[in-house]
């Protein structure tokens, strides 16, 4: 199914019917369904995302699900960038990193992320 950038609100996605939508940035948005959701990333965005970690075993064609792949586009893309506000940008930069070492580690270096259990500063 082909799903165009960026979706509407009642449009389908891999989980079902959009009902919000929340930008993060020009290329990426938040969307929530009556059961799930995720992050949706446009075909450019997706493109710059190293090839390693476009496709999971529970995303693909630039949708993210909202529990443990979110994380990918969000430091790939440096989506925190767009964060209206530094202590949300960084408690959700935080949150990204813990998701990628708990359920990506195989991905960790490739986005910058320190391994589990190691400190940024040492």
């Amino acid at each position: 199914m082909h799903y165009p950038f960026p979706p509407s609100r009642g449009a389908s996605s891999p989980w079902g019917p959009i009902q919000t939508i929340t930008p993060l940035g020009p290329d990426a948005v938040a969307v929530t369904t009556a059961s799930h959701g995720g992050l949706r990333v446009s075909p450019s965005a997706l493109a710059r995302m190293p090839a390693a970690i476009r496709q999971t075993a529970y995303s693909g064609g630039g949708w993210f699900e909202e529990d443990c792949d979110w994380a990918l586009p969000y430091l790939a893309l440096g989506l925190d960038a767009f964060e209206p506000h530094a202590a949300c940008a960084a408690e959700t930069h935080a949150a990204a990193v813990r998701t990628v070492q708990l359920y990506h580690p195989q991905h960790a270096a490739l986005l910058g992320v320190p391994a589990a259990g190691k400190r940024c500063d040492g």
